[in-house]
């Protein structure tokens, strides 16, 4: 599948993001669907097509909700790069790296996000925000992670070289 026809399944996930998910709630954690496929994508894909999938993802995400535009992008790339560097450190990314990036890729999307609203203006508590946000996402994204990476690999041809869960 090319870029341009897996950009309606950003933007699919993203709608879901803002509308069906927040109904999924323990505290102020909820499963994070757009961050899910973005990383599935984004593990089997080359650095370009992660920045391309970081930025329609996080624009898609942030116009749907009360953050400022661009905001969920730069801790994507963050996350894109970090993946880039450790696919040339490992011929193949096994599931205990994908779960370590899931774990990671969760906190620090979410962090940044956190700090990026922190100096537009909202009052966030990042000790509270850490608890009852970031550690309930990571734990609904570990769940989600399987059936989202499932069908990710059913959307795309795998890459010779990569392995996904």
């Amino acid at each position: 599948m090319s870029n341009y026809a897996a950009l309606p399944i950003v933007f699919l996930a993203a709608v879901l993001q803002a509308t069906f998910i927040p109904q999924i709630r323990i505290f102020g954690g909820t499963p994070d669907l757009a961050f899910l496929f973005f990383l599935s994508w984004a593990i089997n894909s080359p650095l370009e097509t992660g920045v391309i999938w970081a930025f329609a993802g996080g624009i898609a995400v942030d116009l749907l909700s009360a953050a400022p535009t661009g905001t969920s992008v730069i801790g994507l790339l963050l996350i894109v790069f970090a993946i880039d560097a450790l696919r040339r450190q490992f011929v193949n990314i096994s599931l205990p790296l994908v779960i370590a990036l899931l774990v990671g890729g969760t906190m620090l999307h979410k962090l940044v996000f956190a700090f990026v609203m922190i100096l537009s203006g909202f009052g966030i508590n990042l000790f509270e925000y850490s608890i009852y946000v970031v550690a309930p996402t990571i734990a609904y994204n570990l769940i989600f992670a399987l059936p989202v990476f499932w069908l990710s690999r059913k959307l795309r041809p795998r890459r010779e070289g990569r392995v996904s869960p």
